[in-house]
Order: C-alpha cells, then structure tokens, then sequence
C-alpha cells in the first residue's frame, strides 16, 4: 500500500459537523446550506484549528480521532459554531 497524509482535524471537523450545524439552527433560523456556504464553513472552522498531520496506509480507515490533540471535542464544535456565525452573518454565496 501507499502511504498517505491525513489531516485529522478535518476528518474532526466533518465528523462534528452535522451537529454542530443541527444543533446551531435549533437556535437560529435560516442558516443558508448551500454548498458554497457549507464549504466555506468547514475551511474557516478548519484555519480556527490546529492542523494535525498523521501518515497512513492508502485505503486505511482512521477510526477515531484524539480530540484531545486539538483542544477537546467541545472546542473543535465551538470553532465549527463560530464558522457558522460568520458564513451565516457574511454569506460569499451571492458573489460570483
């Protein structure tokens, strides 16, 4: 097999953050969840994070993630939350 480079905060980040968006429009309405919205808010929660690298063998599944290397679970969701808020209150989705 091939090794590989995983970047296992955005594996962090896409694991959270279904919930993190569920659980933010509980709170407020009419979060836009278009791709480019989506997109924009998995990049910023990503630059809010720490990076962090782990080599793999290609086809190998990482199966679960230390949180703990990242600042904690609720830290990696705060970070998607405060995302949210930005792309929510300056979506890009309009501009071409």
């Amino acid at each position: 097999m091939n090794p590989m480079v995983v970047n296992c905060t955005e594996i962090a980040v896409r694991e959270l953050f279904p919930e993190a968006l569920k659980s933010y429009q509980q709170r407020v309405n009419n979060i836009c969840t278009c791709q480019r919205c989506l997109d924009d808010i998995v990049a910023l929660a990503l630059n809010y994070l720490p990076p962090h690298y782990v080599g793999s063998e290609r086809g190998s599944i990482i199966t679960s993630v230390d949180y703990q290397r990242l600042g904690g679970r609720t830290e990696v969701f705060a970070r998607i939350c405060q995302a949210i808020k930005v792309v929510y209150e300056n979506p890009r989705h309009h501009i071409e």
